[in-house]
């Protein structure tokens, strides 16, 4: 068997299983069973809403494009388009593979050999700072919820404030990090898978501050985009909560979801268990919760999959 002939069965069956994941997640989601659209009445207004989510989606994985060309131009120039090919031929692995890890190697084989190492960590680099975003943006909802709704946190106060005080002190911590990569080097180099990599180490912990802060940038500007759809959706599903609310309760799931270790097969479960409680909150429109998160991880993740196996047959990987 040629090395192309193998290169095409490995193309085929990340394929299929990408496909596979989607169908079986639709067709095995519980929770979805008994809920029908019909008792909905959509309006062209909800028609907009629905394409704006869409719309939506597109610009999420643009800014994640343009986070990741920041990050891996100076390893190997890729135009826009090439970058949002493999941004989505990522998706396209990631979808079935534990905590979407596969996104990393879906893009990296767009890269030329000898700099994939390089490229693994510089998308490290980018996945590490849309980590902080979302612990930033949880902590920002967690301390919401105690000061304006302490009655559904019915806790000592001194714990209140020490949990609040021990959170930010992670966050700092990982913002320290972020921006001293340089210093965490000699811990990377006692790693095995490392010890022979010093050079892409060495590049690494020289990514410049500037492109470091612009990276962070358009993780809280690809969070919002997504916050933005899950709000809309909400509306789309009859959920009216206040923007306060909403801030509140998508931070917390989207914190819990990334802080709870999983695979992606239990993932939309996860987080519409997530989605239920801490939306449950303030409305009990349980049917809607469960459509606004499961719409949502359509939109964003089975519909670039499928756009992503595209360009990964287009480009012969």
């Amino acid at each position: 068997m040629t090395r192309k002939t193998k290169k095409t069965i490995i193309s085929i069956v990340l394929i299929l299983l990408s496909y596979g994941f989607i169908i079986y997640k639709i067709a095995n989601f519980e929770e979805l069973k008994e809920i029908t659209f019909s008792s909905q009445h959509y309006s062209s207004i909800d028609l907009v809403i629905l394409l704006i989510v869409i719309l939506l989606m597109f610009l999420n994985w643009c800014i994640e494009t343009i986070k990741w060309k920041t990050l891996i131009d100076k390893i190997q120039y890729f135009s826009f388009i090439s970058a949002l090919q493999a941004v989505f031929s990522g998706i396209t692995i990631g979808i079935f593979t534990p905590n979407r890890i596969g996104e990393i190697g879906g893009r990296v084989l767009f890269m030329e050999k000898g700099k994939r190492t390089f490229g693994v960590l510089a998308t490290g680099i980018g996945s590490f700072a849309q980590f902080i975003t979302t612990v930033a943006t949880g902590i920002v909802g967690f301390v919401l919820i105690l000061v304006l709704f302490p009655e559904i946190i019915n806790l000592n106060p001194i714990f209140n404030f020490l949990s609040a005080f021990v959170l930010f002190l992670i966050l700092l911590i990982l913002i320290l990090t972020y921006f001293n990569i340089k210093k965490i080097k000699p811990i990377l180099l006692k790693i095995s898978f490392f010890k022979t990599r010093t050079d892409q180490i060495e590049y690494l912990s020289e990514t410049k501050f500037m492109s470091l802060h612009k990276v962070l940038v358009l993780s809280f500007m690809r969070y919002f985009v997504f916050a933005s759809q899950f709000f809309l959706l909400l509306i789309f599903f009859n959920i009216h909560l206040t923007l306060i609310q909403a801030y509140i309760s998508i931070s917390l799931i989207y914190l819990f979801a990334t802080l709870v270790p999983t695979t992606t097969l239990i993932e939309l479960g996860i987080r519409g268990s997530l989605a239920i409680f801490f939306i449950g909150i303030f409305s009990d429109n349980v049917p809607g919760i469960i459509l606004s998160t499961t719409l949502l991880w359509f939109v964003n993740l089975a519909i670039p999959s499928v756009i992503g196996s595209l360009f990964f047959v287009k480009n012969k990987l």
